[in-house]
């Protein structure tokens, strides 16, 4: 009997030391959060205006026919009272959920298409959800904090670190971060525009989808706290096999 338990022991053991090794390393890796739908949408307005009349039109859209979002502002003038406008402002949320513990990183990764504005827009996050956010990009939560100008973003891939924010959000208690791109400075015939791939975006660039999304990596003294909770759980299973 004391042969047996001194087989199981040294099984618990090694079993043991090799999750430990598994978890501690783990945090090499992130873990990937991605959009739903309604997490990204664009407020639009267009007016226009000419002698003796104008026509306004408003509303939210959650992506376009081809998976894009816009931050935008357009605004041409035809002479007299020719003129017309069309802006767009960006809200996004990101779901926290399963998020545990404190975070090494977190990087909000997303594919622009196009961004031919010489005077940049901000990427801004909510620092204080006087609203709470629910998931729903229409709730048009305007960020109150700089994270990046938009003359920092490439056609291609971006990465922008979030981590103080989502950190903060996570220390808050909010089930959901929120940012926004507001539409940029209007300037007479530009019209200034910058388009990303949304979550309902279908396209792939060398094999991978080009939805946006959240990479995160948990810091390690939260694995490690796993990894010996664990092994404390093998050690009780033993001492009760072995009384």
């Amino acid at each position: 009997m004391k042969l047996f338990a001194r087989k199981y022991s040294s099984l618990y053991v090694i079993m043991g030391a090799l999750l430990f090794q598994t978890l501690t390393l783990s945090t090499a890796s992130a873990d990937i959060i991605t959009l739903e739908t309604s997490n990204m949408g664009y407020y639009w307005y267009q007016r226009s205006t000419w002698m003796g009349g104008s026509d306004t039109q408003t509303g939210f859209s959650y992506g376009d026919g081809g998976g894009l979002q816009h931050v935008q502002n357009n605004y041409q003038y035809y002479g007299g009272a020719d003129r017309y406008w069309e802006q767009k402002d960006l809200y996004f949320q990101i779901d926290l959920s399963s998020i545990t513990g404190d975070l090494e990183e977190a990087v909000f990764h997303f594919y622009v298409t196009v961004n031919n504005s010489p005077a940049p827009s901000v990427l801004k996050h909510v620092d204080t959800q006087t609203t709470l956010a629910t998931g729903d990009a229409g709730q048009k939560l305007a960020g109150s904090t700089d994270v990046a100008g938009t003359d920092s973003f490439v056609v291609g891939w971006n990465s922008v670190d979030v981590t103080s924010f989502i950190q903060s959000d996570l220390d808050n208690g909010y089930s959901f971060a929120a940012f926004s791109i507001p539409k940029f400075d209007q300037v007479q015939d530009q019209n200034r525009l910058l388009s990303l791939y949304g979550p309902t975006s279908t396209e792939l660039v060398d094999g991978q989808s080009t939805q946006p999304y959240l990479a995160t990596i948990p810091e390690p003294a939260t694995m490690s706290l796993l990894a010996l909770g664990f092994l404390g759980g093998l050690a009780l299973i033993h001492r009760r096999r072995t009384a």
